[in-house]
Protein backbone atom coordinates (compact mmCIF):
# COMPACT_ATOMS: atom_id res chain seq x y z
CA UNK A 1 0.00 0.00 0.00
CA UNK A 2 1.56 3.32 -1.06
CA UNK A 3 1.58 6.42 1.19
CA UNK A 4 -1.17 8.24 -0.74
CA UNK A 5 -3.52 5.28 -0.51
CA UNK A 6 -2.72 4.83 3.17
CA UNK A 7 -3.46 8.51 3.82
CA UNK A 8 -6.72 8.31 1.90
CA UNK A 9 -7.78 5.28 3.93
CA UNK A 10 -7.04 6.97 7.25
CA UNK A 11 -8.77 10.24 6.26
CA UNK A 12 -11.81 9.04 4.35
CA UNK A 13 -12.48 5.45 5.41
CA UNK A 14 -12.86 3.92 8.81
CA UNK A 15 -11.98 0.22 9.12
CA UNK A 16 -15.66 -0.62 9.64
CA UNK A 17 -16.55 1.37 6.52
CA UNK A 18 -14.01 -0.65 4.55
CA UNK A 19 -15.63 -3.91 5.68
CA UNK A 20 -19.07 -2.50 4.87
CA UNK A 21 -17.95 -1.32 1.44
CA UNK A 22 -16.47 -4.74 0.71
CA UNK A 23 -19.66 -6.49 1.77
CA UNK A 24 -21.74 -4.11 -0.37
CA UNK A 25 -19.48 -4.70 -3.37
CA UNK A 26 -19.64 -8.47 -2.89
CA UNK A 27 -23.45 -8.38 -2.80
CA UNK A 28 -23.77 -6.18 -5.91
CA UNK A 29 -21.29 -8.16 -7.97
CA UNK A 30 -22.70 -11.46 -6.66
CA UNK A 31 -26.25 -10.61 -7.73
CA UNK A 32 -25.07 -9.48 -11.18
CA UNK A 33 -23.15 -12.73 -11.61
CA UNK A 34 -26.10 -14.81 -10.41
CA UNK A 35 -28.32 -13.40 -13.18
CA UNK A 36 -25.78 -14.81 -15.64
CA UNK A 37 -25.68 -18.25 -14.09
CA UNK A 38 -22.47 -17.74 -12.11
CA UNK A 39 -22.43 -18.63 -8.37
CA UNK A 40 -23.16 -15.57 -6.25
CA UNK A 41 -20.23 -16.35 -3.93
CA UNK A 42 -17.86 -15.16 -6.66
CA UNK A 43 -19.00 -11.66 -5.80
CA UNK A 44 -17.22 -12.10 -2.46
CA UNK A 45 -14.19 -13.49 -4.29
CA UNK A 46 -13.96 -10.47 -6.58
CA UNK A 47 -14.54 -8.01 -3.72
CA UNK A 48 -11.85 -9.71 -1.65
CA UNK A 49 -9.32 -9.78 -4.48
CA UNK A 50 -9.97 -6.12 -5.38
CA UNK A 51 -9.82 -4.78 -1.82
CA UNK A 52 -7.36 -7.29 -0.36
CA UNK A 53 -3.59 -7.68 -0.19
CA UNK A 54 -3.30 -8.50 -3.90
CA UNK A 55 -5.36 -5.46 -4.92
CA UNK A 56 -5.91 -2.10 -3.24
CA UNK A 57 -4.66 -3.38 0.12
CA UNK A 58 -7.61 -1.93 2.05
CA UNK A 59 -8.50 -5.26 3.64
CA UNK A 60 -5.46 -6.96 5.18
CA UNK A 61 -4.58 -9.13 8.15
CA UNK A 62 -4.41 -6.27 10.74
CA UNK A 63 -7.83 -4.96 9.69
CA UNK A 64 -9.33 -8.45 9.82
CA UNK A 65 -7.87 -8.91 13.30
CA UNK A 66 -9.70 -5.76 14.45
CA UNK A 67 -13.04 -7.36 13.61
CA UNK A 68 -12.26 -10.93 14.60
CA UNK A 69 -15.28 -11.12 16.91
CA UNK A 70 -17.55 -10.09 14.02
CA UNK A 71 -16.10 -12.79 11.80
CA UNK A 72 -16.37 -15.32 14.62
CA UNK A 73 -20.06 -14.46 15.05
CA UNK A 74 -20.61 -15.03 11.32
CA UNK A 75 -18.73 -18.34 11.59
CA UNK A 76 -20.98 -19.32 14.50
CA UNK A 77 -24.08 -19.18 12.29
CA UNK A 78 -22.36 -21.15 9.53
CA UNK A 79 -21.00 -23.87 11.82
CA UNK A 80 -24.29 -24.17 13.69
CA UNK A 81 -26.05 -24.79 10.38
CA UNK A 82 -23.47 -27.46 9.45
CA UNK A 83 -24.17 -29.27 12.72
CA UNK A 84 -27.92 -28.89 12.18
CA UNK A 85 -27.62 -30.74 8.86
CA UNK A 86 -26.03 -33.80 10.47
CA UNK A 87 -28.57 -36.59 10.91
CA UNK A 88 -27.11 -39.12 13.35
CA UNK A 89 -30.04 -41.52 12.91
CA UNK A 90 -29.51 -41.58 9.14
CA UNK A 91 -25.76 -42.05 9.50
CA UNK A 92 -26.35 -45.03 11.79
CA UNK A 93 -29.05 -46.63 9.61
CA UNK A 94 -27.43 -45.96 6.25
CA UNK A 95 -24.79 -48.67 6.66
CA UNK A 96 -22.50 -48.61 3.64
CA UNK A 97 -23.39 -45.01 2.80
CA UNK A 98 -22.40 -43.70 6.22
CA UNK A 99 -19.26 -45.84 6.27
CA UNK A 100 -18.23 -44.56 2.84
CA UNK A 101 -18.50 -40.95 4.07
CA UNK A 102 -16.16 -41.73 6.97
CA UNK A 103 -13.82 -43.60 4.61
CA UNK A 104 -13.76 -40.60 2.28
CA UNK A 105 -12.67 -38.34 5.13
CA UNK A 106 -9.84 -40.68 6.11
CA UNK A 107 -8.65 -41.27 2.54
CA UNK A 108 -8.52 -37.53 1.85
CA UNK A 109 -6.11 -37.06 4.75
CA UNK A 110 -3.92 -40.06 3.91
CA UNK A 111 -3.79 -39.31 0.18
CA UNK A 112 -2.83 -35.68 0.84
CA UNK A 113 -0.12 -36.82 3.26
CA UNK A 114 1.42 -39.24 0.73
CA UNK A 115 1.14 -36.77 -2.12
CA UNK A 116 2.93 -34.01 -0.20
CA UNK A 117 5.66 -36.39 0.99
CA UNK A 118 6.19 -37.44 -2.63
CA UNK A 119 6.71 -33.78 -3.52
CA UNK A 120 9.40 -33.36 -0.85
CA UNK A 121 7.64 -32.20 2.32
CA UNK A 122 8.54 -33.72 5.68
CA UNK A 123 6.22 -36.27 7.24
CA UNK A 124 5.20 -34.00 10.12
CA UNK A 125 4.36 -31.05 7.89
CA UNK A 126 2.56 -33.27 5.37
CA UNK A 127 0.53 -34.91 8.15
CA UNK A 128 -0.51 -31.50 9.50
CA UNK A 129 -1.66 -30.24 6.09
CA UNK A 130 -3.28 -33.60 5.36
CA UNK A 131 -5.27 -33.36 8.59
CA UNK A 132 -6.51 -29.88 7.63
CA UNK A 133 -7.46 -31.02 4.14
CA UNK A 134 -9.76 -33.73 5.46
CA UNK A 135 -12.36 -31.02 6.01
CA UNK A 136 -14.82 -29.66 3.47
CA UNK A 137 -15.24 -25.87 3.55
CA UNK A 138 -18.70 -25.33 5.10
CA UNK A 139 -18.97 -21.78 3.71
CA UNK A 140 -18.53 -22.89 0.10
CA UNK A 141 -20.80 -25.93 0.31
CA UNK A 142 -23.59 -24.31 2.34
CA UNK A 143 -23.55 -21.18 0.19
CA UNK A 144 -23.84 -23.16 -3.04
CA UNK A 145 -26.65 -25.30 -1.61
CA UNK A 146 -28.51 -22.17 -0.49
CA UNK A 147 -28.07 -20.36 -3.81
CA UNK A 148 -29.19 -23.32 -5.92
CA UNK A 149 -31.88 -24.46 -3.45
CA UNK A 150 -30.42 -27.98 -3.69
CA UNK A 151 -32.05 -30.93 -1.96
CA UNK A 152 -32.03 -34.69 -2.44
CA UNK A 153 -30.20 -37.84 -1.45
CA UNK A 154 -26.79 -36.71 -2.71
CA UNK A 155 -27.09 -33.23 -1.18
CA UNK A 156 -28.19 -34.72 2.14
CA UNK A 157 -25.31 -37.19 2.18
CA UNK A 158 -22.83 -34.45 1.24
CA UNK A 159 -24.17 -32.17 3.99
CA UNK A 160 -23.56 -34.96 6.50
CA UNK A 161 -20.02 -35.40 5.20
CA UNK A 162 -19.32 -31.67 5.64
CA UNK A 163 -20.01 -32.03 9.36
CA UNK A 164 -18.20 -35.35 9.68
CA UNK A 165 -15.14 -34.11 7.81
CA UNK A 166 -14.80 -31.04 10.03
CA UNK A 167 -15.10 -33.13 13.21
CA UNK A 168 -12.58 -35.73 12.02
CA UNK A 169 -10.23 -33.01 10.78
CA UNK A 170 -10.40 -31.24 14.12
CA UNK A 171 -9.34 -34.41 15.93
CA UNK A 172 -6.59 -35.18 13.40
CA UNK A 173 -5.25 -31.62 13.51
CA UNK A 174 -5.02 -31.85 17.31
CA UNK A 175 -2.75 -34.90 17.02
CA UNK A 176 -0.69 -33.47 14.14
CA UNK A 177 -0.29 -30.10 15.86
CA UNK A 178 0.85 -31.81 19.04
CA UNK A 179 3.46 -33.73 17.05
CA UNK A 180 4.72 -30.57 15.32
CA UNK A 181 4.99 -28.64 18.58
CA UNK A 182 6.74 -31.50 20.34
CA UNK A 183 9.45 -31.38 17.65
CA UNK A 184 9.78 -27.60 17.81
CA UNK A 185 12.72 -26.76 20.07
CA UNK A 186 11.42 -23.24 20.67
CA UNK A 187 8.02 -24.50 21.87
CA UNK A 188 9.63 -26.70 24.53
CA UNK A 189 6.65 -29.01 25.07
CA UNK A 190 6.31 -32.77 24.87
CA UNK A 191 3.88 -34.65 22.63
CA UNK A 192 1.79 -36.06 25.48
CA UNK A 193 1.61 -32.69 27.22
CA UNK A 194 0.46 -30.87 24.08
CA UNK A 195 -1.97 -33.64 23.13
CA UNK A 196 -3.49 -33.40 26.60
CA UNK A 197 -3.98 -29.68 26.09
CA UNK A 198 -5.70 -30.27 22.75
CA UNK A 199 -8.02 -32.88 24.31
CA UNK A 200 -8.83 -30.46 27.12
CA UNK A 201 -9.85 -27.80 24.56
CA UNK A 202 -12.18 -30.28 22.85
CA UNK A 203 -13.67 -31.42 26.15
CA UNK A 204 -14.33 -27.86 27.29
CA UNK A 205 -15.94 -27.06 23.94
CA UNK A 206 -18.30 -30.01 24.33
CA UNK A 207 -19.19 -29.03 27.91
CA UNK A 208 -19.93 -25.45 26.83
CA UNK A 209 -22.19 -26.71 24.02
CA UNK A 210 -24.16 -28.87 26.46
CA UNK A 211 -24.42 -25.97 28.91
CA UNK A 212 -25.60 -23.43 26.33
CA UNK A 213 -28.03 -25.83 24.68
CA UNK A 214 -29.39 -26.72 28.12
CA UNK A 215 -29.88 -23.02 28.90
CA UNK A 216 -31.64 -22.53 25.57
CA UNK A 217 -33.95 -25.50 26.14
CA UNK A 218 -34.71 -24.39 29.70
CA UNK A 219 -35.37 -20.77 28.69
CA UNK A 220 -37.67 -21.62 25.79
CA UNK A 221 -39.69 -24.09 27.87
CA UNK A 222 -39.89 -21.88 30.95
CA UNK A 223 -41.12 -18.94 28.86
CA UNK A 224 -43.32 -21.19 26.69
CA UNK A 225 -41.83 -19.48 23.63
CA UNK A 226 -43.58 -20.21 20.36
CA UNK A 227 -41.60 -21.43 17.35
CA UNK A 228 -41.39 -17.95 15.85
CA UNK A 229 -39.82 -16.53 19.02
CA UNK A 230 -37.21 -19.22 19.60
CA UNK A 231 -34.66 -18.14 16.93
CA UNK A 232 -33.82 -15.02 18.99
CA UNK A 233 -33.14 -17.18 22.03
CA UNK A 234 -31.10 -19.55 19.90
CA UNK A 235 -28.95 -16.69 18.61
CA UNK A 236 -28.36 -15.56 22.18
CA UNK A 237 -27.29 -19.11 23.12
CA UNK A 238 -24.91 -19.28 20.12
CA UNK A 239 -23.27 -15.99 21.09
CA UNK A 240 -22.91 -17.21 24.68
CA UNK A 241 -21.33 -20.41 23.38
CA UNK A 242 -18.88 -18.50 21.19
CA UNK A 243 -17.98 -16.07 23.97
CA UNK A 244 -17.38 -18.81 26.53
CA UNK A 245 -15.21 -20.72 24.07
CA UNK A 246 -13.22 -17.56 23.38
CA UNK A 247 -12.43 -16.75 27.00
CA UNK A 248 -11.68 -20.39 27.89
CA UNK A 249 -9.59 -21.06 24.74
CA UNK A 250 -11.70 -24.14 24.06
CA UNK A 251 -12.76 -25.56 20.69
CA UNK A 252 -15.42 -23.24 19.26
CA UNK A 253 -15.73 -25.33 16.10
CA UNK A 254 -16.62 -28.47 18.03
CA UNK A 255 -18.91 -26.54 20.37
CA UNK A 256 -20.87 -24.80 17.61
CA UNK A 257 -21.18 -27.99 15.56
CA UNK A 258 -22.53 -29.75 18.64
CA UNK A 259 -25.08 -26.97 19.17
CA UNK A 260 -26.47 -27.61 15.69
CA UNK A 261 -26.22 -31.37 16.16
CA UNK A 262 -28.20 -31.19 19.39
CA UNK A 263 -30.91 -29.04 17.83
CA UNK A 264 -31.30 -31.49 14.93
CA UNK A 265 -31.17 -34.71 16.92
CA UNK A 266 -32.35 -33.83 20.45
CA UNK A 267 -34.96 -31.09 19.89
CA UNK A 268 -38.38 -32.61 19.22
CA UNK A 269 -40.41 -29.41 18.82
CA UNK A 270 -41.21 -27.81 15.48
CA UNK A 271 -38.94 -24.91 14.60
CA UNK A 272 -38.58 -22.21 11.98
CA UNK A 273 -34.87 -21.62 12.43
CA UNK A 274 -33.91 -22.00 8.79
CA UNK A 275 -36.29 -19.29 7.59
CA UNK A 276 -35.42 -16.96 10.45
CA UNK A 277 -31.63 -17.11 10.21
CA UNK A 278 -31.17 -17.65 6.45
CA UNK A 279 -30.48 -13.96 5.75
CA UNK A 280 -27.87 -13.81 8.50
CA UNK A 281 -26.21 -16.94 7.17
CA UNK A 282 -26.11 -15.62 3.59
CA UNK A 283 -24.42 -12.44 4.82
CA UNK A 284 -22.03 -14.60 6.84
CA UNK A 285 -21.08 -16.63 3.75
CA UNK A 286 -20.20 -13.47 1.82
CA UNK A 287 -18.37 -11.84 4.73
CA UNK A 288 -16.23 -14.86 5.58
CA UNK A 289 -15.37 -15.75 2.00
CA UNK A 290 -14.52 -12.13 1.21
CA UNK A 291 -12.11 -12.26 4.15
CA UNK A 292 -10.51 -15.44 2.76
CA UNK A 293 -10.21 -13.95 -0.74
CA UNK A 294 -8.72 -10.71 0.61
CA UNK A 295 -5.70 -12.62 1.94
CA UNK A 296 -4.99 -14.29 -1.40
CA UNK A 297 -2.23 -12.76 -3.50
CA UNK A 298 -2.83 -14.04 -7.02
CA UNK A 299 0.78 -13.25 -7.96
CA UNK A 300 1.93 -15.94 -5.52
CA UNK A 301 0.01 -18.49 -7.61
CA UNK A 302 2.32 -17.72 -10.51
CA UNK A 303 5.11 -19.78 -8.89
CA UNK A 304 4.69 -22.78 -11.17
CA UNK A 305 6.29 -25.58 -9.05
CA UNK A 306 4.20 -24.73 -5.97
CA UNK A 307 1.08 -24.31 -8.10
CA UNK A 308 1.59 -27.75 -9.65
CA UNK A 309 1.90 -29.34 -6.19
CA UNK A 310 -1.27 -27.59 -5.02
CA UNK A 311 -3.16 -28.58 -8.17
CA UNK A 312 -2.07 -32.20 -7.81
CA UNK A 313 -3.27 -32.32 -4.20
CA UNK A 314 -6.55 -30.67 -5.20
CA UNK A 315 -7.18 -33.30 -7.89
CA UNK A 316 -6.06 -36.24 -5.73
CA UNK A 317 -8.50 -35.19 -2.98
CA UNK A 318 -11.39 -35.33 -5.43
CA UNK A 319 -10.22 -38.68 -6.81
CA UNK A 320 -9.94 -40.49 -3.49
CA UNK A 321 -13.27 -39.03 -2.35
CA UNK A 322 -14.92 -40.59 -5.41
CA UNK A 323 -13.12 -43.87 -4.74
CA UNK A 324 -14.44 -43.99 -1.18
CA UNK A 325 -18.04 -43.64 -2.42
CA UNK A 326 -17.83 -46.89 -4.42
CA UNK A 327 -19.43 -49.11 -1.70
CA UNK A 328 -22.45 -46.77 -1.37
CA UNK A 329 -25.26 -48.65 -3.13
CA UNK A 330 -27.90 -45.94 -2.65
CA UNK A 331 -26.20 -43.52 -5.07
CA UNK A 332 -25.87 -43.84 -8.83
CA UNK A 333 -22.50 -43.47 -10.49
CA UNK A 334 -23.39 -39.97 -11.66
CA UNK A 335 -24.38 -38.89 -8.14
CA UNK A 336 -21.12 -40.27 -6.76
CA UNK A 337 -19.17 -38.24 -9.32
CA UNK A 338 -21.24 -35.18 -8.43
CA UNK A 339 -20.73 -35.62 -4.68
CA UNK A 340 -16.96 -35.97 -5.05
CA UNK A 341 -16.80 -32.74 -7.05
CA UNK A 342 -19.17 -30.81 -4.78
CA UNK A 343 -17.04 -31.75 -1.75
CA UNK A 344 -13.79 -30.48 -3.31
CA UNK A 345 -13.44 -27.31 -1.19
CA UNK A 346 -10.95 -27.07 1.65
CA UNK A 347 -10.50 -25.03 4.80
CA UNK A 348 -7.63 -23.18 6.43
CA UNK A 349 -6.15 -23.91 9.84
CA UNK A 350 -7.80 -20.73 11.10
CA UNK A 351 -11.25 -21.98 10.03
CA UNK A 352 -10.80 -25.19 12.00
CA UNK A 353 -9.95 -23.29 15.18
CA UNK A 354 -12.43 -20.46 14.39
CA UNK A 355 -9.63 -17.95 14.66
CA UNK A 356 -7.79 -15.57 12.35
CA UNK A 357 -6.62 -17.60 9.35
CA UNK A 358 -3.90 -15.04 8.70
CA UNK A 359 -2.12 -16.11 11.90
CA UNK A 360 -0.08 -18.61 9.88
CA UNK A 361 0.63 -22.30 10.29
CA UNK A 362 2.60 -23.19 13.42
CA UNK A 363 5.71 -25.27 12.87
CA UNK A 364 5.58 -25.30 9.05
CA UNK A 365 8.60 -24.57 6.91
CA UNK A 366 8.61 -22.13 4.01
CA UNK A 367 7.78 -24.72 1.32
CA UNK A 368 4.88 -26.21 3.32
CA UNK A 369 3.44 -22.76 4.10
CA UNK A 370 3.69 -21.72 0.44
CA UNK A 371 1.96 -24.93 -0.62
CA UNK A 372 -0.90 -24.31 1.80
CA UNK A 373 -1.25 -20.71 0.61
CA UNK A 374 -1.38 -21.94 -2.99
CA UNK A 375 -4.05 -24.47 -2.05
CA UNK A 376 -6.12 -21.76 -0.38
CA UNK A 377 -5.72 -19.57 -3.46
CA UNK A 378 -6.95 -22.37 -5.73
CA UNK A 379 -9.78 -23.00 -3.30
CA UNK A 380 -10.99 -19.39 -3.50
CA UNK A 381 -10.84 -19.37 -7.30
CA UNK A 382 -12.06 -22.89 -8.16
CA UNK A 383 -14.05 -24.42 -5.29
CA UNK A 384 -17.28 -22.34 -5.56
CA UNK A 385 -17.62 -23.10 -9.27
CA UNK A 386 -16.79 -26.80 -8.88
CA UNK A 387 -19.17 -27.18 -5.94
CA UNK A 388 -21.95 -25.50 -7.91
CA UNK A 389 -21.21 -27.74 -10.89
CA UNK A 390 -21.30 -30.86 -8.70
CA UNK A 391 -24.69 -29.95 -7.27
CA UNK A 392 -26.01 -29.35 -10.80
CA UNK A 393 -24.57 -32.69 -11.94
CA UNK A 394 -26.45 -34.47 -9.15
CA UNK A 395 -29.70 -33.14 -10.60
CA UNK A 396 -30.91 -31.88 -7.23
CA UNK A 397 -30.90 -28.09 -7.75
CA UNK A 398 -34.05 -26.00 -8.03
CA UNK A 399 -32.68 -22.63 -9.00
CA UNK A 400 -35.92 -21.46 -10.53
CA UNK A 401 -37.30 -21.26 -6.98
CA UNK A 402 -34.43 -18.98 -5.92
CA UNK A 403 -34.51 -16.71 -8.96
CA UNK A 404 -38.26 -16.55 -9.29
Amino acid sequence: MNEDLSGMQSLLLSPLAVIGAGLMLSQIVGLLLQTRGVPKLYGAVIAGLVLGVGGLGLVDAPLIAMFQELFNAAAALVLFEVGRKMDLAWLWRSGRQGASLVLACLLRGVATLLCLVAFGLGWGEAAFIGAILIAVNPIVFSSMVSDSNASGVATNASANMVGLSNLIALLAVGVALSWLKSHDLEAGVGFVQELGRQIEKLFLGAVIALLCYGLYALATRASKAQAGMRPGMLLAALLMDLGLCSVSASSALLSLLLMGLLLRNAEKRDNVFQAQIKTGQDIGYALLFMMSASLVNVQQLMHVPTLLVAAAVFVVRIGVTRLAFTPGLAWSGRKKHAMAISLCSLVSFGSLVVDNSSAGYPGLGELAAQTMQALLGLNVLLAPGLTWWGLKMAGETHEEVVNG
